[in-house]
């Protein structure tokens, strides 16, 4: 190893003064406080870039017209699918194995997922292509042939090789990094898709065009970073340990992501490509809630959970981290329904009152996932990560079995409910099956939030927006509850 090939791997450890370092935090408080200022970090990076979807919102509401949304929509699921079957279950590994190794291991981990990656998104994207080229195919969704369908294949390896990066940055906490690379790829791809849907007329295929224009430029910079600590080699034992504890991951996130993705496509094929195309709307909408909250706190998550677990007092770091996961995400997702008139208005043209319920289903949806991290953080002390699996495949099960005849009964908000106790059973059995090795003692404010948020639910699912004397009512008890949390945080040094 060169010189200063050293010298880069050694900026890249953290010194032993270094007391933000994961390896060396100590108690409740300090990862607590690690949490939070690593989730404002990645709400700069990862969740900026994700709220691009939403902030393309009034332009491609305002300039495709509601088939073209449908076909959109089915290719938005597709593609994340595809990025997530191109990554094999890398970014999982990496965190795991990032933990364990020495700076020189970690060199090699990173060149062999990356050429894994490679391959794997080349493939994928090829096989996207085709399936979206072919009319006959589409013509069962009730769609077009995608124009320019080839254009799915720079879309999923840049997607994969750029998330493969950024979790790079996100191991070795070089928040910032990320952050800038991420913001300059959103707004680069917000003003590439105004010109080319816009001022162009380009449709469809100038707005994935843009998209993959910016992700390629992102891509190319994060690499630029990265690549002094890069070692590109092919080592097959140190591939198939990663395989072995990434693969399962994959196909458990496979299996999570296929539910939104089956629920589009079967939108399209039992109601109409415009009832996929008016599920988008309401997902971009609930992206507010990923990217200001759950995109920006997983990620953080992700990058500290292993080293919570590593300690004696796991439970209670966790039992913490886990109450106020439940208190801010109940506290969000409530916002945001009783906003849903002024949103709607403001992001699709439109106050949709009567996707007020459905608006509201998807929160809860959204509200669980996000939370099921930490509540089941015990499930992955022993790295096995099969659970994985058999719990997404009951979630798959569940969903098909209640998804088509609540579809052909309420349409999408039948198709909602499936989607949403699909969630709850298997976030209820696999958190039942993680206390078991990290048992957790969580807040009651916290439980007393979430109490809140689904009674504001069930009120929108009945009666759609709620009045202006029940919206008073239910902020002036979440302020109550949230005051009664912050007592219960253990934060005593300022972030």
């Amino acid at each position: 190893m060169s010189l200063p090939e050293a010298a880069a791997l050694a900026a890249s450890e953290p010194t032993p003064t270094d007391r933000r370092a994961p390896d060396r935090l100590e108690g409740a408080a300090a990862f607590t406080r690690a949490l939070l200022r690593d989730s404002g970090g990645y709400l700069l990076s990862l969740g900026l870039l994700n709220l691009g979807n939403l902030l393309l919102l009034p332009l491609i509401t305002a300039y495709l017209d509601p088939a073209e949304l449908g076909l959109y929509s089915l290719v938005e699921a597709a593609q994340m699918q595809g990025v997530t079957i191109s990554l094999l279950g890398m970014k999982f590994s990496y965190l795991y194995f990032y933990a364990q190794s020495d700076a020189a291991r970690r060199t090699r981990l990173l060149g062999n997922a990356l050429l894994l990656v490679l391959v794997s998104g080349l493939v994928a994207g090829l096989l996207l292509a085709l399936l979206f080229a072919d009319a006959r195919v589409m013509a069962r969704f009730d769609a077009a042939a995608l124009p320019m369908a080839w254009m799915m294949i720079p879309l999923l390896l840049g997607g994969a090789v750029q998330t493969l990066l950024l979790t790079e940055l996100r191991a070795s906490r070089h928040v910032g990094l990320a952050g800038v690379i991420t913001v300059a790829q959103l707004v680069l791809w917000l003003l590439l898709s105004a010109w080319f849907v816009a001022l162009e007329d380009g449709g469809l295929p100038g707005l994935l065009g843009a998209q993959a224009i910016a992700q390629g430029m992102g891509c190319l910079v994060a690499f630029a970073l990265v690549a002094p600590r890069l070692t590109i080699s092919w080592d097959q034992r140190e591939t198939q340990r990663m395989l072995r504890y990434g693969l399962p991951m994959m196909t458990g996130l496979l299996l999570r992501y296929s539910l939104g993705t089956i629920l589009r496509f079967a939108l399209a094929a039992m109601v109409s490509i415009e009832a996929a195309g008016l599920f988008l709307v309401i997902n971009r909408i609930a992206v507010l809630f990923e990217s200001l909250l759950s995109l920006p706190f997983l990620t953080a998550w992700g990058g500290l959970v292993h080293h919570i677990l590593r300690r004696p007092d796991a439970a209670r770091i966790i039992g913490q981290i886990s109450s106020l996961a439940l208190a801010a995400a109940a506290l969000f997702a409530l916002l945001c329904i009783l906003l849903q008139p002024a949103l709607f208005a403001l992001l699709a043209h439109e106050e949709m009152p009567d996707a007020a319920g459905v608006f509201a289903l998807l929160l809860l949806s959204n509200m669980i996932q996000m939370t099921r991290s930490p509540l089941s953080a015990g499930i992955l002390r022993s790295g096995r990560t099969g659970w994985s699996v058999s719990n997404n495949m009951l979630a798959l099960f569940v969903f098909l079995l209640v998804l088509f005849p609540a579809t052909r009964l309420a349409g999408l908000t039948g198709a909602m409910l499936a989607l949403l106790l699909a969630s709850l059973l298997t976030s209820v059995t696999l958190i039942r099956a993680a206390w078991r090795d990290v048992p957790q003692q969580i807040a009651p404010p916290a439980l007393g939030m979430v109490a809140l948020l689904v009674v504001a639910a069930a009120a929108a699912v009945a009666v759609g927006p709620l009045p202006l004397p029940a919206c008073i009512a239910s902020l002036a008890v979440a302020a109550l509850l949230g005051w009664r949390m912050t007592r219960h945080l253990d934060v005593t040094n300022r972030l």
